[in-house]
């Protein structure tokens, strides 16, 4: 398991093939703080209270504080982490140093490094870049709720659905060369991802996720503001025109 946090449920599995007794009346503030926490995960939605108190028992919440490693580029260690609070970051490192920024982590978001769920850090980094509250589960946790619940499997299964189509697009953004049609390929799978047309994003990290540089960013996000494309606000950039975005994309893939 990774140094960096404690894994394991607080309590022994049951190994006896009885039934685990009903979970105790929640009373505890920290308990019930928890316990909401992991109740606004769509990962956890179809399942009742006495469910959810197992779950709770399964699990392990963590803090991180802004700047810190929660996973480093070697680990091999297989752990799934739900992050509840703050932004986590997740990059590679080129060979000429530059970051290259594969993922921006929002809460009710899984990453981490485990196989079977479609989640791999191996050749990278995450970092907090905001105070973050974190639900960390092993492989075995994960197993095990799959096994008694199965809705928690079906969630994860639109979750590597989902992460095949992001890695699909990144791949089709990869074949363009126009550095505005590339922002606008990024802009337009950001905003599938988080569901909006405000897309929650600051001009360094699209620069870092496209591998470049902020002022080649920035001069391309101003000039698809003065065409009316799009509208910058503070840590967000809203998306006016998305079928004229989605046109530029278009046109420069068949160039290409």
């Amino acid at each position: 398991m990774s140094p960096r946090f404690r894994f394991g449920r607080r309590k022994s599995p049951d190994v006896t093939g009885v039934a685990a007794p009903p979970a105790p009346p929640v009373s505890d503030l920290r308990l019930q703080h928890k316990l909401g926490l992991l109740r606004s995960s769509d990962l956890f939605s179809e399942l009742d209270d006495r469910q959810m108190g197992h779950v709770e028992e399964m699990t392990v919440m963590t803090h991180a504080e802004r700047g810190r490693l929660i996973y480093a580029q070697g680990e091999t260690s297989e752990a799934l982490f739900l992050l509840k609070r703050g932004k986590v970051h997740i990059y590679r490192i080129s060979p000429d140093g530059r970051k290259l920024l594969t993922a921006v982590v929002e809460p009710g978001t899984l990453f981490g490094n485990m196989a079977f769920t479609g989640t791999t850090m191996q050749d990278g980094f995450a970092e907090a870049v905001e105070d973050s509250t974190l639900c960390v589960m092993s492989r075995h946790d994960i197993e095990d709720l799959v096994k008694e619940y199965p809705s928690v499997g079906i969630r994860l299964l639109d979750t590597v659905s989902r992460k095949v189509r992001e890695l699909e697009a990144r791949l089709e953004e990869g074949l363009l060369r126009d550095m505005p049609s590339r922002v606008a390929a990024a802009l337009l799978r950001l905003r599938e991802h988080q569901g909006s047309d405000s897309v929650a994003i600051t001009h360094q990290e699209l620069a870092d996720n496209l591998g470049t540089y902020r002022e080649t960013v920035t001069h391309t996000l101003g000039d698809l503001r003065e065409r009316n494309l799009i509208a910058l606000r503070r840590g967000c950039i809203e998306i006016i025109d998305r079928q004229a975005l989605s046109d530029l994309v278009a046109s420069e893939a068949r160039r290409g």
